[in-house]
């Protein structure tokens, strides 16, 4: 098994067996987190929705970037990585879409993390 093999195989179990509301991923800096806010989107349309989706994939990205590391398998690395913290973050998006329009609606943020 590669490195990066070994990683996705430890974050699909960790993915299977997290039941937290905060959905970090791994990735090459430990601790880096980014905020992904919707205050001004209307969730309620599909352009909002797919905006916020957007949103928390740029996030996902930025968390899982790899400094100085510009090889191929840095790249390859930072990619599942993007991958998989989007992934662990769509329960939140899908519960701020699930509550758009409603009085339990707010309008605050979504956590996208690296552990």
């Amino acid at each position: 098994m590669t490195r990066s093999t070994k990683i996705i195989a430890a974050l699909t179990a960790v993915l299977a067996a997290s039941g937290t509301v905060t959905f970090p991923a791994y990735a090459a800096e430990a601790g880096k987190v980014s905020a992904v806010s919707y205050a001004d989107l209307d969730l309620s349309s599909a352009n909002g929705a797919a905006s916020l989706k957007k949103r928390v994939e740029r996030a996902a990205r930025n968390v899982c970037t790899f400094e100085g590391d510009r090889s191929l398998d840095g790249a390859m690395e930072a990619k599942a990585c993007a991958k998989v913290a989007a992934a662990r973050a769509m329960p939140q998006v899908e519960l701020a879409l699930a509550k758009a329009g409603t009085q339990l609606a707010d309008n605050g943020r979504i956590t996208v993390a690296a552990h």
